[in-house]
């Protein structure tokens, strides 16, 4: 991205948490309903351009379109640019592709919620992959790096702004959005941000890897 847009990203990024940390919590509600409104707004009028695009110059031209790194991060927020999902190959819960908005709806973020697990086959999360998909509405940021794979929740510093656009670099996790680095494997903060990335638990056996999260450690359901 453009200086300008990290910069734009920065700021919105800084707001979102002031607004997080708010104590009225109907000013919060409120806020975050009216950035979801925005979002469904600009994701009508993103739709339609590029269905004018296909229309006028086709896939060729989305290509091509799609080769800036700022179109393509807008195409992929709307998803627009078709993705092969990750299928889990054992699941208690639903699994979904993460959401085409940049925004984690804010009942998303925290709280305590229900045990699941879910298990993806191993082969399909090679060495330096990241994937963000939604587990029963909860967003999550599987990153593979040096054959061992985590899962933290998919957001920066527990903000609104999902972390699988990012890349994965040395073993370190960069943040789209405004440039903050975590290590890969314990979610630590290192730039950019004190607050550390929140983990889930992660077991790999006979070929599959299991993911878990529990409302307490005695509820987590691995194999």
């Amino acid at each position: 991205m453009s200086a300008d847009l990290e910069s734009h990203a920065s700021r919105i990024a800084t707001l979102v948490s002031e607004l997080e940390q708010a104590p009225d919590s109907d000013v919060k509600r409120t806020a975050f309903e009216l950035l979801e409104n925005v979002d469904h707004l600009h994701r009508s009028c993103v739709w339609r351009l590029f269905e004018l695009i296909t229309e006028l110059g086709g896939k060729g031209l989305v290509d091509r379109l799609a080769s800036d790194p700022a179109v393509k991060m807008l195409f992929v927020l709307y998803d627009l640019i078709p993705s092969q999902p990750l299928r889990p190959v054992q699941a208690a819960v639903e699994v979904h592709a993460p959401s085409a908005s940049g925004f984690v709806p804010l009942a998303n973020l925290a709280g305590p919620r229900a045990a699941w697990r879910v298990a993806f086959a191993a082969e399909d999360l090679p060495a330096g992959s990241i994937h963000g998909i939604e587990i029963d509405r909860v967003p999550v940021l599987l990153v593979c790096t040096d054959g061992d794979i985590f899962a933290y929740r998919n957001a920066c510093s527990g903000s609104v702004l999902p972390l699988h656009l990012g890349t994965l670099v040395n073993g370190d996790l960069h943040c789209p959005w405004h440039g903050c680095r975590y290590d890969a494997r314990s979610g630590a903060a290192l730039e950019g941000s004190n607050v550390d990335l929140e983990a889930f638990d992660v077991r790999l056996e006979e070929g599959k890897v299991y993911v878990a999260m529990s409302q307490s450690p005695d509820q987590v359901s691995v194999p």
